[in-house]
């Protein structure tokens, strides 16, 4: 899939994003993109094993990809390429091949072309809410 049509499918409209990272202290910008694409009608899972249990934005964190209730259009990356091995590794076990976005500060070049190898769809270094203001009608 090409990243316009990406865009057009899962930026554009309203698509189910697991947010890697996320974090419900407001000074994080992960905490402001999540608040945006809720806004905007999203479907947010929040992954992190340090607030799994916990509300952020309305929704309960889960430790892992694999706790992420149903399947997800995108998977969304906010940590950096140091702490991705185990998300990745979790993410190729999947029975779904989500796009993987790649926000800026997590792009990993090497584990983009793997994904790509493993057929992957893959954005990276741009912000899913920047994209989204950018490039879709409000």
């Amino acid at each position: 899939m090409t990243r316009e049509e990406i865009i057009r499918r899962f930026v554009c409209v309203p698509s189910r994003v697991a947010v890697v990272g996320a974090s419900p202290k407001p000074e994080r910008p992960v905490n402001g993109v999540m608040e945006y694409l809720k806004g905007k009608g999203f479907s947010l899972f929040p992954v992190n094993p340090a607030y799994a249990g916990r509300d952020i934005h309305g929704v309960s964190c889960v430790g892992s990809l694999e706790d992420v209730p149903r399947p997800v259009d995108v998977v969304a990356l906010f940590v950096s390429s140091g702490q991705q091995d185990d998300v990745l590794a979790v993410l190729a076990r999947l029975p779904f091949k989500p796009v993987v976005w790649m926000q800026p500060g997590a792009e990993n070049a090497e584990a983009e072309l793997n994904l790509r190898a493993q057929d992957y769809d893959v954005v990276s270094g741009e912000c899913l809410m920047a994209v989204s203001r950018a490039r879709c009608a409000s």
